[in-house]
């Protein structure tokens, strides 16, 4: 292996290591702040990482600052409002709901609404194979929904918070296909930064709602570490070391990588808050990893004329 596949690899390993790490470390925030504060707190550390990203990037290009948003401005508003809107008020009020390790199980799901919806937008095509690997990812989805730790216990509301990951999933799914077009006429960190920046005054809106209620004696130095890890790294320096590595050792290779995050996080969630590991999550994990497995190789095989 060379040396830069090897920097690229490991760089992909950090990935899994901050994205899988991160549901345990979303749940000590939540336990000290509403759901719509933590993303009011942690999107800013975001867009700072984003933005840093993104002027490096422009000046290394020469090209104006806000020359993405004179272009494709319409589209980066509806990208943003589902992919920073929709998604991650879904995504963190599941988490509030939900485990860790189930929540994580869930998003794992993404790659198959990417792939239904891209196949309804013409993007892509699945032939049999793919389609027998998606339908094998909905039902191990569904298993981790219905029978996850609490899944039926209503008074813990850890359904709804499966149900919730569930929508964050699709919607986080349709973000990534519907971005397809975009993500060759400007840069990606480019792309996220004006993404998150067009949605954010909606999730600092909804988050200064609810300031009020927050016991600030109870925020400590822990609280906001979790929030600029979750911010800065989770979703800010990890999307730069993913871009880079789609670019170099292409996007197979690296969508592989993904599919070692809920495992990450089944374990940190059992060894950080004591999360059990139960045998639904393990054969619903099963199927959702399985199934995009048999996605992957039948993208490779060729479709019929």
């Amino acid at each position: 292996m060379s040396q830069s596949r090897l920097k690229y690899e490991l760089a992909l390993l950090f990935d899994v290591l901050v994205w899988g790490i991160n549901f345990p470390i979303l749940k000590v925030a939540l336990a000290a702040m509403h759901p719509f504060v933590v993303n009011l707190f942690r999107f800013i550390f975001s867009l700072l990482v984003l933005g840093a990203l993104h002027a490096w990037t422009h000046r290394r290009d020469r090209t104006p600052f806000f020359e993405p948003l004179r272009t494709h401005g319409r589209a980066i508003l509806l990208l943003g409002l589902l992919g920073y809107v929709i998604y991650q008020l879904a995504f963190i009020e599941g988490v509030n709901l939900t485990t860790s390790g189930s929540a994580a199980l869930i998003m794992a799901s993404a790659p198959l609404w990417t792939a239904v919806i891209s196949q309804l937008r013409g993007y892509d095509r699945l032939n049999l194979l793919g389609w027998i690997g998606l339908l094998v990812s909905l039902l191990g989805t569904a298993v981790v929904v219905l029978y996850g730790p609490r899944a039926l216990d209503f008074s813990e509301d850890a359904l709804l918070g499966n149900l919730l990951m569930t929508g964050a999933a699709v919607a986080w799914g349709a973000y990534t296909a519907l971005s397809q077009p975009f993500v060759h006429r400007m840069d990606p960190a480019s792309l996220t930064f004006f993404s998150l920046l067009l949605a954010y005054p909606i999730l600092a809106l909804l988050g200064l709602l609810h300031i009020d209620a927050v016991v600030w004696a109870d925020v400590d130095a822990t609280i906001w570490a979790a929030l600029i890890f979750s911010g800065a790294l989770s979703t800010g320096l990890t999307v730069a070391f993913w871009n880079h590595a789609i670019r170099h050792v292409g996007p197979s290779h690296t969508a592989a990588f993904g599919n070692l995050v809920p495992v990450v996080a089944l374990v940190a969630g059992y060894l950080m808050l004591g999360e059990p590991i139960t045998p639904a999550q393990l054969l619903g994990g099963a199927g959702i990893i399985g199934g995009l497995l048999l996605m992957r190789r039948a993208r490779r095989m060729p479709l019929p004329s």
